[in-house]
């Protein structure tokens, strides 16, 4: 679980920082603008998040393989939240290459990670929650 754990809060850091850049834009006026620091809250972290969810699928069955008691499902959820991710980031990548197209559809490629990220999210909380209350029953008995 501690690489799927890592490469999970690494590529949910980088949707966060995708989300950081986009999100007020949205709110205030529907539309978010490329400024300058979209090359290091956009472009960087998207290919960063991509490599660490397929860390992150590669590493999630045997985390769920050796989870013997209830705890696995933390580590379900944040497995399918990377799969998720790269489904997403798979279509965009096929509608990209494979029909005629400009190229600007790769913009979209950042809401694969946004979206994915979000059920990843969920997942590495309450994984963390978990290994908190289980240190903190362990230091209750000792």
């Amino acid at each position: 679980m501690t690489i799927l754990l890592g490469a999970s809060v690494v590529s949910v850091l980088c949707a966060l920082s995708t989300w950081l850049f986009v999100l007020p834009g949205l709110l205030l006026s529907g539309e978010f603008e490329p400024g300058p620091l979209f090359e290091w809250m956009v472009v960087l972290p998207t290919p960063i998040g991509l490599a660490a969810a397929c860390v992150a699928v590669v590493a999630g069955p045997f985390a769920l393989a050796r989870r013997t008691d209830g705890a696995w499902i933390p580590a379900l959820v944040t497995l399918l939240g990377q799969l998720a991710t790269l489904a997403l980031a798979g279509a965009i990548l096929v509608w990209a290459f494979k029909f005629p197209t400009t190229g600007w559809e790769l913009l979209a490629l950042p809401a694969s990670l946004m979206l994915g990220q979000v059920v990843v999210a969920i997942g590495v909380g309450v994984e963390l929650v978990h290994r908190r209350r289980s240190r903190r029953q362990d230091a209750l008995s000792s």
